[in-house]
């Protein structure tokens, strides 16, 4: 592999005002409402919350795969300078840019060999080269040897690391320019889950990649990120960089989310957890998604979305609690 070193901090990825909305016999689930952010060329950028928050579908409709019960809106939606409508994202997918998915089982087909999966994005693709050297030279990256008698196996002969691992190998064959990791140390134990996310930073260090790390494990993020978004409810509650998100924690939801981690420093302290229920999404409520789990709960947290506030060029927040005290 050609090490690649790419300093350039340009923007590849613009997400403004995007909504997803999902049509169900009991009526439309509001996933998305409003979410906007922007990723730099080599940037590793985390998306943290609760299940439900909205991490995954923000994913699956920058990628184009709602399917037909979701309608995807946003004021704007590029990626390298183009607008990722059907016909550029159909193009880009599996190339420019490709997706770790959460469960590696139910993304392989477990009738085909792992060999003839890895071939089809360099087939669709038009790889340009031996096909079956490239998926030799890729399982032998993420650790599958020997590579040439592995890659006639199917999925059910391997460990739950090594299907992991053939999934990176799939995401990356193309040396797609974003890579978007949903989970993927779930379900891993904490030795397999450490060489996974080592094997994923040594291959953003050598291709020069940007990365969107999809977890509700904060450890991974601190670890593995750049820059910090926190979503709930479909909304992004704050982002800012990691040392902002960890050190000056500024929303409710977010002082929640750290309190309720455990400190390996403080073996007697109770850990404190978030009371009640995310919100249900068929029925939003109108002013902020925390609003019934905030102690600091006001009138207008009801009935209006917060105002943004700003601390610094990367760090922000939505919550009228800070409106209110700056007024």
């Amino acid at each position: 592999m050609i090490k690649v070193i790419n300093m350039n901090n340009d923007e590849i990825l613009r997400v403004e005002n995007l909504h997803t909305s999902f049509f169900t016999s009991a009526g439309e689930v509001k996933a998305l409402n409003g979410v906007s952010f922007s990723l730099k060329r080599g940037e590793v950028l985390g998306i943290a919350g609760e299940s439900g928050s909205g991490k995954s579908t923000a994913m699956l409709s920058i990628m184009g795969l709602t399917g037909e019960a979701g309608r995807v809106s946003a004021d704007k939606l590029e990626f390298m300078g183009k607008t990722l409508d059907a016909e550029n994202i159909k193009s880009m997918r599996g190339k420019d840019i490709a997706m770790i998915f959460q469960d590696p089982m139910t993304s392989l087909n477990p009738v085909l060999s792992v060999g003839y999966q890895l071939k089809e994005a360099l087939k669709r693709h038009h790889w340009e080269g031996s096909i079956r050297d490239r998926v030799i030279d890729i399982m032998a990256k993420v650790g599958i040897v020997p590579a040439e008698e592995r890659m006639k196996q199917y999925p059910h002969q391997f460990s739950g690391g090594q299907r992991q691992r053939l999934m990176i190998a799939m995401s990356v064959i193309c040396s797609p320019v974003l890579l978007i990791a949903d989970e993927p140390t779930t379900a891993l134990d904490v030795t397999v889950q450490a060489q996974i996310l080592k094997l994923l930073r040594e291959i953003r260090e050598y291709s020069g990649m940007s990365m969107i790390l999809i977890t509700h494990d904060l450890g991974v993020i601190a670890g593995e990120a750049d820059r910090v978004i926190i979503m709930y409810g479909g909304e992004i509650m704050e982002e800012g960089t990691v040392q902002e998100i960890f050190k000056n924690p500024k929303h409710p939801y977010t002082l929640g989310l750290m309190k309720s981690l455990p400190k390996p420093d403080s073996k007697r302290e109770r850990l404190i957890p978030i009371e009640g229920q995310p919100p249900d999404l068929l029925n939003p409520p109108e002013g902020c998604p925390f609003v019934k789990r905030c102690q600091n709960a006001m009138k207008i947290c009801l009935h209006k979305k917060p105002e943004v506030s700003v601390l610094s060029d990367t760090h922000k927040y939505s919550c009228w609690l800070e409106v209110k005290n700056n007024a």
